[in-house]
């Protein structure tokens, strides 16, 4: 078995690979896939590339590429996802192999972060073995395409309105609060992508929220119920309701949770937010950008 950096060419297989690891683990634990199909895992691995063309790595017998893992540096911080391994190479080290890569590139970094979906005990154990420790539980929830959204009412004495391209310098600095650290170049390719929406209360930040991509988050505001306000708006934007719309909050954010239920979100599944090295758990209020970028 080797490992090597991710490059284009191993989009194709790299998907073949990717779906048949989530597809497989879903299905034996009697839950409903993260991974709907194959082009969902290409389309999202070109995705990856585009975000960090150096933070890919594959795992090869031969010429055959068996699994693939991602690491996301943010200087002190480093985030790693996806990790998968098709079902056939299961078992054999692996995952092990890959997730030492991704922390050999991630040394630098004072802490590093993964979601870990909290029903697979095979992964969860690879993790603690590796360092890493559960500091805290999440909820990932899906708003069908076909839901309708009510706006939620905006606390008085603030305004929501769509972001511009001025407002990214207050939203890198108000994501980097909940983050740990700034992110600028995932601000701003949410920005350009996707939607953005700020909130203000006379000239100050008082709250941001992103989506693009599948996915609402980050969002951040001192208040829930101006993210849910935030969030929202979002979600009842065209552009973004292609397809389910995903989002993960903290799981004992229970006013994040409970309002994203009356929006009309579900639940699809609980995970783990797993650290190695300094930090905590994810503060109130905060939802994360992804499962992977977090």
């Amino acid at each position: 078995m080797t490992i090597r950096p991710l490059v284009s060419t191993d989009v194709d297989a790299v998907a073949e690979a990717d779906f048949a690891a989530f597809h497989d683990v879903a299905l034996r634990h009697g839950l409903p896939p993260v991974v709907g199909a194959v082009r969902d895992s290409r389309d999202y691995v070109r995705r990856l590339l585009l975000a960090d063309p150096l933070g890919g790595f594959v795992a090869t017998e031969g010429e055959r590429i068996v699994g693939h893992a991602w690491v996301h540096v943010r200087g002190p911080i480093a985030t790693v996802g996806p990790i998968a391994v098709e079902p056939a190479s299961q078992s054999r080290g692996v995952g092990r192999a890959l997730l030492a890569r991704c922390l050999e590139a991630a040394a630098r970094a004072a802490q590093v972060r993964l979601v870990h979906e909290s029903f697979n005990v095979h992964s969860l154990a690879l993790y603690l073995g590796a360092g890493f420790r559960v500091v805290a539980p999440l909820l990932e929830l899906t708003l069908a395409e076909s839901r309708d959204v009510q706006a939620t009412a905006v606390p008085e004495g603030t305004q929501v309105r769509p972001a511009v391209a001025d407002d990214q310098a207050r939203i890198v600095a108000r994501d980097a609060r909940g983050f740990g650290t700034s992110r600028a170049q995932d601000v701003e390719r949410y920005l350009r992508a996707g939607r953005g929406v700020v909130a203000e209360r006379g000239e100050a930040l008082a709250g941001y929220a992103l989506g693009g991509f599948g996915y609402l988050g980050s969002a951040a505001a001192d208040d829930p119920q101006l993210v849910l306000a935030m969030l929202s708006r979002l979600a009842a934007e065209p552009s973004l309701r292609v397809g389910v719309l995903r989002t993960m909050v903290g799981a004992t954010d229970r006013r994040l949770v409970d309002g994203l239920l009356e929006l009309g979100f579900r639940l699809f599944r609980a995970c783990h937010y797993m650290v190695r090295g300094g930090g905590t758990a994810p503060p109130a209020g905060y939802v994360l950008m992804s499962g992977d970028f977090m």
